[in-house]
């Protein structure tokens, strides 16, 4: 069985997801050959002694990209840059799965499809692309566009034309295996990207390019990285298992609750790894506590029977 490295990391700000994400893994880890590696983006001591508990490879990130002096820069973007230099950190591994800290597994079966693609030399990753989605039936245009002026921005006219017709790489959750080849490209793609500032979505443009470029790209289905922003998720009354929102819909292997402005409607919707009830609401931003608290699964208590003869 492949070594697996299941690399996360967060800062204060997003340790109430991060923490969802790590506890989901409880059920991941035994079933593989697996360890948990978290960069510490900038979180509290007491978030750390937690994770301490958790995991041994907690790791300070370094500036590989040289972006500390960009406009915009802040301590939580070398998440991002540090992607392309896995194995570098945390070297021994046969294959690196990354999982944002927005994101958490409901189905630990679906580690196996990103294994298999790592293991077949492709990476292994999502594409943004469902017909639950909203932008697909009713905003085509708008996101071709949106697509098409980021990879202007990030590597001009002439890479746009071939490569922004696709649907975009989600670069939120992927695994790769250990040998350089894809590890190197993608670092020299997206170094390309930080010039004089971090473009958006620089760190999934560069590692789309570098598969498509390189016919390394292994796709998966939606359900292995369902992006909660371009449709909610539907929970099954009679198991509470979230699945695809649409006719047919398959359990969801992998939530990701993408976007900062959608995170009071997944707090609603109760959309949290366990519903969020390993959370206090002092762990909760305050200004999302409200929705936190409405959405909060709750064990449902019934009243106690009333004896009596008939």
């Amino acid at each position: 069985m492949a070594k697996l490295a299941i690399c996360t990391g967060s800062d204060t700000n997003l340790f109430y997801l991060a923490k969802g994400l790590v506890l989901s893994l409880r059920r991941v880890l035994p079933l593989y050959d697996a360890e948990l590696v978290f960069f510490d983006l900038g979180c509290k001591p007491q978030e750390l002694a937690w994770l301490e508990a958790r995991t041994k490879r907690i790791i300070v990130p370094k500036d590989d990209l040289g972006v500390a002096d960009l406009p915009g820069f802040a301590p939580h973007k070398l998440g991002l840059t540090i992607r392309p230099f896995l194995p570098s950190y945390a070297p021994g591994f046969d294959i690196y799965l990354w999982i944002d800290a927005d994101a958490w597994v409901q189905d630990p079966g679906i580690i196996r499809h990103y294994i298999k693609g790592a293991e077949a030399g492709g990476g292994a990753v999502t594409l943004e692309l469902d017909v639950a989605y909203r932008w697909y039936l009713n905003r085509p245009l708008p996101y071709h566009n949106y697509k098409i002026n980021a990879w202007t921005e990030a590597y001009g006219a002439q890479v746009a034309h071939a490569l922004g017709v696709l649907p975009l790489v989600n670069a939120g959750i992927y695994a790769i295996n250990a040998k350089p080849f894809i590890w190197e490209k993608w670092a020299e793609n997206f170094s390309q990207v930080v010039q004089g500032r971090m473009a958006e979505l620089c760190d999934q443009l560069a590692l789309q390019k570098t598969l498509v470029e390189h016919n390394r790209l292994y796709a998966l289905p939606s359900r292995a990285n369902w992006m909660s922003h371009y449709a909610l998720p539907e929970k099954q009354p009679h198991d509470g298992l979230w699945i695809e929102p649409r006719f047919g819909g398959q359990p969801i292997g992998m939530v990701h609750l993408v976007a900062e402005k959608m995170r009071e409607i997944y707090l609603r919707h109760g959309l949290l790894y366990d519903g969020g009830d390993y959370l206090s609401p002092e762990e909760v931003p305050e200004t999302l506590r409200a929705a936190f608290l409405t959405g909060r699964r709750r064990p449902i208590v019934e009243a106690p029977s009333r004896g009596g003869s008939s």
